[in-house]
């Protein structure tokens, strides 16, 4: 029984041997753990049977408690022959200390029914407590290259907070699509979210898989996936990929991209990996189109940071075109090395500016 995930800092017997948890256990559910009871009566219920009520009035319960004396992320399960505690030093380190608890019921509390009902499920007679070292521990879901359907990422956010994961780093846009509904620019997702075939394998590989790809959330979409995820305690960051990664973008609309170098109304939603070489603009009609990007992800997600890629920017079309070389001379910088730095940090002052 010490093979948890996370392996806790403090794991021993309380004494021996095992207590039984069965139809007449209820939840006592203190002040500000109420969701952390809804969960447990959701999740572990469902793959037990148990109804788990509400009630204090018995030995034969489940007690939820926030402790301040922990950190606000740590929790304390106590299992010693009296009513079983899951203390966290918020609701967040209950809700973790609820993960650990389901692990302990063994691998069949994550069923999603009971494959014996009306079992009773034996609990180790253990004190377990632990807290996190990190603040920040995140998973990043590209849905660019292969989109996942929305209940493929609400599965994903289970599985992070069984492994008490806190932070999904949502990969929402690449050359390969784009998958958020930005209603401002419908063709976003009418032409970006979509490529007429995949390569298989590496970049190298000579196999496509020859049928569309595609798919994109709606706001609503998005808001369902972000109220799931903090149900979890799991904050979910978006990321917009700028000013490389842009081939969906413009493949939608061609005025973001370098029109004075290439024709942009050829492009189309790339269908092969490594990194385009077609990417934004540096002008003022590339920001304002993007600042209305923002606008509409910042009613979508709270979380205090978003996500806007910067990564492997080739370029070479900034080299060439004469736009990009007005630019760089008009702020007076060193090269095209500090126009991608340049167009950074405008949306890093612009998001700043509006507390993100």
């Amino acid at each position: 029984m010490t093979e948890l995930i996370p392996a806790p800092r403090t794991f021993f017997w309380s004494a021996p041997g095992y207590q039984c948890v069965d139809e007449e256990t209820t939840l006592d559910a203190g002040p500000g753990t109420e969701g952390v009871a809804r969960w447990l009566r959701a999740t572990v219920g469902a793959a037990t049977g148990l109804p788990l009520p509400d009630g204090r009035d018995t030995e034969n319960r489940i007690v939820l408690g926030i402790d301040p004396d922990l950190p606000a992320e740590g929790y304390r399960i106590v299992i010693d022959g009296f009513a079983p505690r899951i203390q966290g030093g918020s609701a967040t380190g209950v809700f973790w200390g609820a993960q650990t608890f389901r692990q302990l019921l063994g691998p069949d509390a994550f069923r999603r029914a009971p494959v014996r009902p009306g079992q009773d499920w034996d609990l180790p007679q253990v004190t377990v407590e632990d807290s996190p070292r990190f603040p920040w521990r995140g998973l990043m879901l590209d849905v660019a290259r292969h989109f996942m359907p929305k209940d493929g990422v609400l599965r994903y956010l289970g599985l992070m907070a069984a492994h008490k994961l806190n932070v999904l780093h949502f990969h929402l846009t690449d050359d390969q699509g784009w998958r958020v509904e930005i209603r401002k620019y419908p063709r976003l997702t009418e032409v970006g979210s979509w490529r007429a075939r995949t390569k298989f394998g590496h970049r190298a590989s000579p196999l496509w898989e020859e049928k569309p790809h595609g798919g994109y959330y709606t706001q609503d979409d998005i808001r369902e996936i972000v109220a799931y995820a903090a149900e979890r305690h799991i904050t979910v960051v978006p990321e917009i990929d700028v000013p490389g990664h842009s081939q969906a973008a413009i493949a939608a609309y061609p005025e973001l991209g370098n029109t004075d170098v290439i024709d942009t109304t050829s492009l189309t939603v790339w269908d092969t990996w490594g990194i385009s070489a077609n990417v934004l603009a540096p002008t003022d009609n590339t920001l304002r189109f993007y600042e209305g990007v923002f606008e509409e992800l910042l009613d979508l997600f709270p979380s205090e940071f978003v996500h806007v890629g910067g990564d492997e920017c080739l370029k070479d079309q900034w080299r060439q075109s004469p736009t990009a070389q007005a630019r760089i001379k008009e702020l007076g910088l060193a090269g095209e090395d500090e126009l991608q730095a340049w167009f950074i940090g405008h949306f890093d002052n612009w998001l700043s500016a509006r507390g993100r």
